[in-house]
């Protein structure tokens, strides 16, 4: 997987399931993938070392994909998305943002 598509699948993964993650795993994901930190720059800003940033970004993505391999979420946006594009009915649209929104933000 390039490294693009990378940060792209874990940015949506921790939009999803962040509430799901422990505070310094959602945190440091953040960071690095929302955010663009380096771990050096991670690590100077929370005052713990390089490794603990490392630690916490394997252990978060790898809570990331385990909650994807279950439930699936990203792969479901995904097809919700490639509907989206192929289709004009306003009405649809419209349920399909709807979902979209639920499936990101909960009820």
């Amino acid at each position: 997987m390039a490294e693009f598509d990378a940060v792209l699948k874990y940015s949506e993964l921790l939009d999803l399931y962040q509430n799901l993650l422990s505070e310094t795993q959602r945190e440091v994901l953040e960071d690095y993938y929302c955010y663009n930190l380096s771990l050096s720059e991670i690590a100077e800003n929370r005052h713990i070392t390089r490794s603990a940033v490392e630690d916490a970004i394997k252990k978060g993505k790898k809570k990331l994909d385990e909650y994807e391999t279950k439930l699936g979420s990203l792969k479901a946006l995904q097809l919700v998305r490639k509907i989206k594009a192929n289709n004009n009915d306003p009405k649809l649209l419209a349920e399909l943002d709807e979902v979209e929104r639920i499936m990101k933000h909960g009820i």
